[in-house]
């Protein structure tokens, strides 16, 4: 084990164990001193361990050491952005002298800027070693690295004073802005943890993060192309900026590819266990399939929110507080969704089933709790809410496996009835769909007005009961036309009076 791993861990124990020796050693009205501040660049997940047993009084004053290191580093990146202006000026200046006096004021205020960054970051870290008990880093040797700093840069940029060095001089500027702005994103990563967990135990953090909010992203001068495209491109390449953005799509993407595949293989084996296992209705094991399945996709979903550091706490939240509004005005979906429970539990009707309900009749593709899916035999596709089909009749047309074919044929009053009759029965006897049991039955019932009725009740498995009823009927009529029997139209007599000369009514022919 390295020496850097037992340095990491022995720094990660006692930063979460001493605020608690402090609360039993100090007095109450001592001043908390910020711990988890010792290494401004401490990795994230690290800094959530070390936050999560602090208390509220505890993670203010971390917050407010984090934000001090943010406005420091804010403050350095606008100084430096100011030197961008200065060698703009001193690029446009006339004067020589004019031009190195911009120069050199560009030079001071980043230093001045680096230096109070330094000196506010150093204050922060020390106070935390002091507080963890930590050797403290020996004052010469930050000097000296101060230094090495300053001649690096001046060493980099050139003469300051160097007009024709201006141009170098703004370019290492929009380099250092770069740089700056990752270190200002990293700072805002740790701090945004540090008032998430602030939030949980009812700080107020609503100011913080307004400031992360203002401070955040690129500043873009359009009045400067050079800056512009040193700023767009800088940010592209960035660790913090367009490689991360880069690196949190593709997790996005990659995790909803992942809770897809997922999705489809927990809905398959839902499927297959409901189907083999529990024996529902297609219709009930189709609709628990896919809310499971969406199920799945919501929570991939979520998660691959979070790898877009987006927080779905606030959502979830909200979501959980418009519950009772969104009820109150979804009622009817309500009841529709009530009525679709009913029909999965009484199992009317299942998929492919032909039914008439809800004023429809045809063949059940698909229900969800909301509405059921009709396709109708001409190829119409009707979605009837739920609680129409539950609160009206429902006609299973082929729940059952055998149907009786109800047909009725008229023969004239001259005609031969049991003729008739035994021609319609050979009909139905020749016929291969229609079944021996029950027997068919032919049977003459009614005198009507201009006709004799027959009627004809054979029984046929109910998905040939169409087949069998057309062609039946098709050669009875056949049959009857070779017999000479016809099939009367509906026929009226009309009688007509007149009176003779004695004035009695004499009927005549009409």
């Amino acid at each position: 084990m390295s020496f850097r791993s037992v340095a990491t861990g022995l720094f990660l124990v006692m930063t979460i164990l001493t605020p608690l020796w402090a609360q039993e050693e100090k007095p109450a009205e001592e001043k908390y001193v910020p711990v988890t501040t010792v290494d401004p660049r401490v990795p994230v997940d690290q800094l959530r361990v070390m936050v999560k047993p602090l208390t509220k009084q505890e993670l203010e004053g971390e917050a407010e050491a984090w934000f001090k290191l943010l406005t420091t580093k804010a403050r350095q990146i606008a100084a430096v952005q100011l030197g961008v202006k200065k060698t703009n000026e001193a690029m446009a200046a006339g004067d020589e002298d004019a031009a190195k006096e911009r120069l050199q004021e560009a030079q001071n205020v980043k230093q001045m800027a680096e230096e109070k960054a330094k000196e506010t970051e150093q204050e922060i870290v020390d106070a935390a070693q002091e507080e963890l008990g930590l050797e403290e880093k020996a004052p010469a040797k930050q000097d000296e690295e101060a230094k090495a700093a300053v001649e690096n840069d001046n060493h980099d940029g050139g003469d300051p004073t160097d007009v024709n060095a201006a141009a170098d001089t703004k370019g290492k500027l929009l380099e250092d802005v770069t740089v700056l702005q990752d270190e200002r994103t990293a700072l805002s990563d740790r701090l945004e943890i540090v008032l998430l967990s602030l939030e949980r135990k009812g700080g107020e953090v609503e100011e913080y993060r307004k400031y992360i909010l203002a401070v955040s992203g690129i500043d873009v001068d359009t009045t400067d192309a050079t800056a512009t495209w040193a700023a767009v491109t800088g940010w592209l390449i960035s660790k913090e900026g367009g490689q991360r953005l880069a690196w949190n799509v593709g997790k996005f993407l990659l995790i909803l590819l992942i809770s897809w595949g997922v999705a489809k293989i927990v809905q398959a084996v839902t499927n297959w266990l409901l189907e083999k296992k529990l024996r529902l209705s297609q219709l009930a094991e189709h609709l628990i399939a896919r809310m499971i399945k969406n199920i799945v996709l919501v929570i991939g979903f979520a998660i691959a929110l979070t790898a877009l550091e987006i927080d779905i706490t606030p959502v979830i939240a909200a979501i959980g507080a418009t519950g009772l509004v969104v009820g109150l005005a979804l009622q009817g979906t309500l009841s529709n969704f009530a009525s679709g429970l009913m029909i999965l539990v009484n199992r009317p009707f299942d998929v492919g089933d032909v039914v008439t309900a809800g004023g429809i009749t045809g063949v059940i593709d698909q229900m969800n709790l909301v509405s059921t899916r009709f396709k109708t035999f001409d190829n119409q596709t009707i979605y009837v809410p739920n609680n129409e089909i539950w609160n009206n009749v429902i006609t299973n047309i082929t729940a059952n496996h055998t149907r009786r074919v109800d047909m009725e044929f008229g023969i004239g009053y001259d005609d031969d009835f049991e003729k008739a009759e035994q021609i319609i029965l050979d009909a139905v006897n020749s016929h291969e769909k229609v079944l021996k049991k029950p027997e068919p039955q032919v049977i003459t019932h009614d005198l009507g007005e201009s006709s004799v009725n027959i009627v004809c009740r054979p029984w046929a498995k109910t998905a040939d009961w169409w087949q069998v009823k057309t062609e039946v009927t098709r050669e009875v009529k056949r049959r009857f036309d070779e017999a000479g029997i016809s099939i009367p139209y509906p026929q009226q007599d009309v009688h007509f009076y007149t009176s003779n000369k004695e004035g009695h009514p004499v009927e005549q022919e009409g």
